[in-house]
């Protein structure tokens, strides 16, 4: 079964920009600007190619490295440099190696005819926004360098601001394309008249210094957003008074803990796990598989199976390199925690997870000791119920009475997709329409809700 708790769509499109004066340690990553997808065999036999090996090109974006080597869709890429391309994993993996401003030399197969193209790697766009000022700026951790990126409302003043803490992902959030949901709730609050903070992961995007994000522990990460808070708190456009953190998934459990020792007037949970990481992963393994209609006397027999593990992995830290000498261990590793074979579960190395656990749950919301928005989306899959949202708004108000308020949000996925029903949203996730349905159904109510309350808090101050 694959775990639903984590987020993120991958994106490149671009959208002037403002540069801090003192960020000058981070360099604009390289930029192929394509997507890519496997050769089909019905293209390799239109093509005449020998196999199925190399990228198929699905799409290609304005102002990227693609385009200037002019590639178009169908085109099957053979050869980038001096690296043979055998799939569309290499083509991606190839483009890391990238340096902006150097040569670049790519064969393809198009329609048949084999192509030699060539151009200069061309850097990733930055953002822009019509409606506000656009920084560009860095966060200093123990590390490294992280890219931040500010929106501001135009104008002069000192603006509440949002700090927004992505999911437990790897995937960059700098430059998402206007259609993704992250972007059009936080675009939607710049509208409102807040300055929007938002940061990269150590190890990801522009970000220098550290390992890449996938093999870093989370007390980095923490450290890393901790250092955030203090920028965002730093600017002189932002009223420090009135920060709020905005935690999206694992960046609930994010929020509270840096801000243990750097207060913010409010904290905003959006599908957040609601308790401990390990009893989280047991209602994932357990109650997530009977809401999306899993077989209850499969789960039963699982369970017996992946019960202990999880207690094993998380609880008594072992690794999966250790566990997966036991033979009824094995399968479940690679099947219910996606490991490789190479120290990662769900994409990451798995300390990273561990590391989640032994993080402070109740004690960071208790000590953080601020007004709290717990908002449960209808189709949350990844926050599974309602309980588990209800019960930390519990926890909350019984350590600060009145603090923490709770918010059903109806029809609405983890992602902030308007969906309908669970049973609705697994329909449409097998459609071909779902991507495109995404794009056009952002629940534009998730924006009132957050600054109907913000400014509630704010009157109280």
């Amino acid at each position: 079964m694959k775990l639903l708790f984590a987020l993120t769509v991958a994106a490149f499109l671009t959208a002037g920009t403002l540069e801090e004066a003192n960020a000058q340690h981070l360099k604009r990553r390289p930029f192929l600007g394509v997507q890519i997808a496997p050769v089909t065999d019905s293209l390799a036999a239109a093509y005449s190619l020998k196999s199925t090996e190399g990228g198929r090109v699905v799409a290609v974006i304005p102002n990227s490295t693609a385009a200037g080597l002019k590639l178009q869709p169908n085109d099957v890429i053979l050869r980038i440099n001096n690296t043979d391309i055998r799939s569309s994993a290499d083509v991606v993996a190839t483009a890391k190696t990238f340096t902006t401003g150097e040569p670049v030399a790519v064969i393809v197969n198009r329609g048949g005819k084999r192509l030699s193209l060539k151009d200069k790697v061309k850097p990733m766009p930055k953002e822009t926004d019509p409606a506000a000022d656009v920084i560009y700026d860095e966060v200093r951790f123990d590390q490294g360098y992280a890219r931040a990126i500010v929106k501001k409302p135009k104008g002069k003043g000192r603006f509440p601001a949002v700090f927004f803490i992505q999911g437990y992902g790897c995937n960059s959030i700098d430059n998402l394309p206007p259609y993704d949901p992250q972007q059009k709730l936080m675009d939607g609050l710049v509208q409102k008249g807040y300055a929007v903070f938002k940061m990269d992961k150590p190890g990801s995007g522009d970000s220098q210094g550290s390992a890449p994000c996938t093999e870093i522990g989370y007390p980095e990460e923490l450290a890393a957003f901790s250092a955030g808070l203090i920028k965002l708190k730093g600017y002189d456009f932002v009223d420090a008074e009135n920060v709020f953190l905005f935690g999206h998934s694992l960046g609930a459990n994010t929020a509270p803990i840096i801000a243990m020792d750097n207060k913010v007037k409010g904290i905003i949970a959006y599908g957040v796990a609601g308790k401990p990481w390990y009893e989280y992963m047991l209602d994932v393994f357990r109650e997530q598989r009977t809401v999306v209609g899993g077989d209850p006397v499969q789960i039963d027999e699982d369970m017996r199976v992946m019960g202990p593990l999880t207690y094993e992995f998380m609880i008594q830290k072992k690794s999966p390199e250790e566990l997966v000498q036991k033979p009824e261990y094995k399968a479940a590793l690679e099947q219910s925690f996606n490991y490789d074979g190479k120290g990662h579960v769900f994409d990451r190395h798995y300390s990273f997870m561990q590391g989640i656990q032994e993080a402070p749950f109740h004690k960071a919301w208790r000590e953080a000791d601020t007004n709290v928005l717990a908002i449960y989306g209808e189709a949350d899959i990844a926050a599974i119920s309602p309980a588990n949202t209800k019960l930390l708004v519990n926890s909350i108000n019984q350590m600060h009475p009145g603090s923490a308020t709770y918010h059903f949000l109806p029809g609405t996925d983890h992602g902030f997709i308007k969906v309908g029903t669970i049973q609705d949203l697994l329909k449409l996730q097998q459609s071909q329409q779902f991507g495109a349905f995404i794009r056009e159904n952002f629940n534009q109510e998730l924006v009132e809700v957050v600054d109907k309350w913000i400014k509630g808090i704010r009157k109280e101050s």
